[in-house]
């Protein structure tokens, strides 16, 4: 097997720079709410973080989701059928939309069992409004999901960084606004961030409709949007092929998100400490989401000219990219352990926990940067149902189990509770790779 692929490089890197640049938008959005509210007070910061942490579950069911057109209108655009790519387009803001009222509801579930979850009390006035108002703001993400889904699969990926950047920029500019009390506006705090929020993913999709339809550069897929209509057919493979994604990230955030619970018992300057630590982990992953985004691209592209070789490049390539991106921001991680938290509060308590969980979080880097690539490379060929179920083996029977064990029953606290991450992380990553060898090696042979 070859082990150096400059035209792989050279591809993901075009595609995946904007897509990085976009996702680690997405994933400032929280960020910034997080550094800005824990500057108006630490409970605050607390509440905010639990909230978001909740909430990126629910987004990242809506995101995996949405997902399952990639392989469809990624296979489409290498074939040159533009109309039937509208058709999918079409289709998939209907799925995604009913999906996203499921999500919904899940949301309003968790809102009402807020106060049975074991959390801090003096945060519960803060956590409920903050939730509302983000709960009425994923309609316009679910379908921004949907315009955003298009416009990567078929290798547009700097439409998509523009747009967040424009998000951002807003959202920062706002929450400076509400938070703070500027301008003439009252003094809000954490729903002045709530608020911010919210008018900027409205913005976002504004600006993708726009784009769409009165940018020349689409013109000839505009064309087919009035002769076309989203198909049954077309709608119930994007859910079969939606769900299972959806489940896999979901589930493998839900095991990040869930300590969150746990980590809550402890209290609330360790839960503050570990709300810093997951920001900081999901902007690591973010770049691990924009190269790997980027393979599925290649990886679907190649599946519409039925290229195995390509299929396979495409891959281990991505995953050499990540896990040189991995060792750069580990190194970045264990070199300012001890100043991380200095963005989000001064206090010493938070910043001496943060320094602790920078070990685990720097362990883990080697499967996550696998298990994300080969994930991804299987939903590029649309072969995702195993991944519902290992995600489940490696994030809801091993890691979570491990994370009260050794977090709780040990007594470890927050650091034992992110040791049971590297263990889950791994055991996905091994059983993508597994799979994805096994499903080419069949397609090279004729099967699958």
């Amino acid at each position: 097997m070859k082990f150096y692929y400059p035209k792989e490089y050279k591809a993901l890197a075009r595609l995946g720079i904007p897509i990085t640049i976009g996702q680690v938008g997405i994933t400032l959005q929280n960020i910034v709410d997080n550094i800005m509210v824990g500057q108006h007070s630490t409970n605050e910061l607390a509440a905010a973080g639990f909230v978001n942490n909740m909430f990126i579950l629910a987004l990242l069911l809506t995101i995996g989701y949405a997902a399952g057109a990639v392989p469809r209108i990624g296979s489409l655009y290498t074939q040159g059928k533009k109309k039937q790519i509208v058709t999918v387009l079409k289709s998939s803001i209907i799925t995604d939309s009913l999906q996203g009222i499921i999500v919904a509801l899940a949301l309003v579930g968790l809102y009402v069992g807020l106060p049975y979850m074991g959390q801090p009390e003096e945060l519960l006035p803060l956590m409920r409004p903050y939730l509302v108002i983000q709960i009425l703001s994923l309609p316009f993400m679910v379908v921004t999901g949907s315009f955003k889904q298009f416009t990567d699969s078929i290798n547009d990926t700097s439409v998509s960084m523009a747009i967040m950047l424009i998000g951002n920029v807003w959202n920062v500019f706002f929450n400076w606004v509400f938070i703070f009390g500027e301008l003439g506006f009252p003094e809000m705090g954490i729903i002045g961030a709530a608020w911010s929020t919210f008018s900027s993913r409205v913005l976002m999709l504004i600006i993708y409709v726009c784009v769409f339809f009165y940018w020349p550069k689409y013109k000839q897929y505009v064309e087919y949007w009035h002769k076309t209509k989203a198909n049954k057919k077309e709608m119930l493979v994007l859910n079969r092929l939606g769900w299972p994604i959806a489940v896999q990230m979901g589930v493998e955030t839900a095991s990040f998100s869930l300590t969150s619970i746990i980590i809550g018992w402890i209290g609330t300057t360790t839960l503050a400490a570990h709300q810093v630590m997951i920001n900081m982990a999901n902007f690591i992953f973010m770049f691990y989401i924009g190269v790997s985004t980027a393979v599925s691209i290649r990886v679907s592209n190649y599946n519409g000219l039925k290229d195995i070789s390509g299929i396979r490049h495409a891959a281990f390539a991505g995953y050499q990219m990540i896990l040189s991106l991995g060792i750069i921001l580990s190194i970045f991680a264990f070199a300012f352990r001890h100043d991380i938290s200095q963005l989000f509060t001064d206090s010493d308590e938070v910043a001496e926990i943060v320094a602790v969980l920078a070990y685990p979080l720097i362990l883990y880097q080697l499967g996550d940067g696998m298990q994300v690539t080969f994930a991804n490379a299987l939903r590029g060929v649309g072969d995702v149902k195993k991944l519902m179920k290992y995600s489940m083996l490696a994030y809801i029977v091993i890691s979570l189990p491990l994370s009260y064990f050794m977090g709780v029953t040990l007594g470890w606290g927050a650091f034992g509770v992110w040791m049971g991450f590297p263990f889950g992380l791994t055991t996905a990553a091994m059983l993508y790779l597994r799979r994805f060898l096994s499903v080419t090696n069949k397609r090279t042979l004729g099967g699958v």
